[in-house]
């Protein structure tokens, strides 16, 4: 297991779905990330780039799973200000994450996809590098230099990003959600320390429900999920009412 670790910043939108929706993982398309430029979490270039020497390149045809490489095993002050809307930080790692996208999808490295059981060929993951100009774009580096490669202004976020190639008989993917499924990715989560009260309430109610309910969280103990849910209940009373 690599020392590496990686976190996916949620807002509350995004935590009802995983917590009460059970919509544990999602995929987006470039055309997605373009549209939510202006929000922190898009790039109107995204899968585009410059060439130094003129001209340029864009890419399609692939679902995008973006993270934040960690400085250590949970965010910092500093990290948890990459994306000022998140009140959650999921924390995995780059084989652990891929690993479970191998399995939901049937990929194997080296083999031709069954198109029957997967509407995707390929995984490939890798940090991304930042550059507002790339050299010269062969067949071999392309990737490379489209899929891992953004602008130096987004270089804050320290994106570790996970792509899959769909097959050319799927349609045009714009959002790719898996309900229903393992969390065996997930190794640990964190709430943040310095969400406001009505935040804090919002995400309890959400987290209170996931677990009182028959889906994949229901039956966890607070603690189980929420690696910091002192922050969420600082009361000592509540802590061990609640979560036992």
């Amino acid at each position: 297991m690599s020392e590496v670790r990686i976190a996916r910043f949620v807002d509350m939108q995004a935590c009802k779905s995983i917590f009460s929706d059970y919509s544990t993982f999602v995929l987006r398309s470039s055309e997605y990330y373009r549209r939510h430029y202006g929000t922190g979490r898009g790039d109107e270039h995204e899968l585009e780039v410059r060439c130094a020497g003129g001209g340029g390149a864009e890419v399609s045809g692939f679902v995008l799973s973006c993270w934040t490489i960690l400085k250590g095993d949970e965010p910092t002050y500093d990290e948890w200000c990459i994306f000022p809307d998140s009140v959650v930080a999921i924390v995995s790692s780059p084989e652990r994450v891929s690993a479970f996208l191998h399995r939901m999808f049937g990929i194997e490295d080296g083999k031709k996809p069954d198109t029957r059981r997967s509407p995707f060929m390929y995984l490939r993951h890798d940090p991304v590098r930042y550059a507002d100009e790339v050299g010269e774009i062969t067949s071999d580096n392309i990737m490379d230099k489209t899929v891992f490669t953004k602008r130096r202004k987004f270089g804050q976020q320290r994106e570790y990003r996970f792509a899959l190639a769909y097959t050319a008989a799927t349609h045009l993917i714009d959002t790719y959600i898996l309900g229903l499924t393992s969390d065996d990715y997930l190794e640990k989560c964190f709430a943040n320390p310095e969400m406001c009260d009505e935040q804090k309430g919002t995400l309890r109610e959400i987290l209170l429900y996931a677990t009182g309910g028959n889906g994949l969280f229901g039956g966890k103990k607070l603690g189980r999920i929420i690696a910091n849910v002192d922050t969420l209940f600082p009361d000592r009373r509540n802590r061990v009412n609640m979560v036992p």
